[in-house]
């Protein structure tokens, strides 16, 4: 199959519904915050496309602050026919999913480690420098004020599991006096 460029109008206008649906009731979050994060996990992959278009070598990485995107992610890639078919349909290729190694984070973390804190700091600032600026300028402003300054706090890896924890609990309370009943 032939590589693909769509517009970014082209490919947020694709719908899961299911994708969205699963995610809000992982998270017991609303309709409209699954489906905002479904957009920007669309984005993500519009961009990923978009560097490998421009033959840019370095990928994108998903960082602590954008960590609700790859947990979309990870919901959409668990609908394998509709995700395989979004990918084949927009980019003309199968999206892969690559997360960190554990080799790939062992050999990160002995370079940070010969480095001293500031060092660390500024390593850190310089390797993410050119995805932040692709990110401002491909998919603007407020995308990335929405990544990296609103994300963190409303969907933070903490959050996210205290959200998680959340949603199993009220669904126990659901489940549960219905099985207390079946059992009397």
């Amino acid at each position: 199959m032939q590589t693909k460029n769509p517009t970014l109008d082209e490919v947020l206008q694709y719908e899961c519904p299911d994708a969205v649906y699963r995610f809000r009731k992982t998270y017991g979050i609303t309709h409209e915050e699954s489906a905002d994060i479904f957009v920007q996990v669309k984005k993500w992959l519009w961009l990923a496309h978009q560097r490998r278009l421009a033959g840019l070598e370095t990928g994108l990485s998903i960082d602590i602050p954008i960590v609700v995107i790859d947990e979309m992610w990870h919901n959409f890639v668990l609908f394998t026919k509709e995700y395989t078919a979004f990918c084949k349909d927009f980019f003309g290729y199968y999206v892969h999913h690559a997360p960190t190694t554990e080799a790939e984070e062992l050999e990160h973390r002995g370079h940070l480690q010969s480095l001293t804190r500031v060092d660390r700091m500024q390593a850190r600032k310089d390797r993410m420098r050119g995805q932040y600026e692709y990110i401002y300028d491909h998919l603007g402003k407020d995308t990335f004020v929405k990544w990296y300054l609103e994300y963190p706090k409303a969907y933070g890896y903490r959050r996210l599991a205290e959200l998680q924890l959340q949603a199993v609990d009220a669904k126990l309370a659901e489940v549960q006096p219905k099985a207390l009943e079946a059992a009397a």
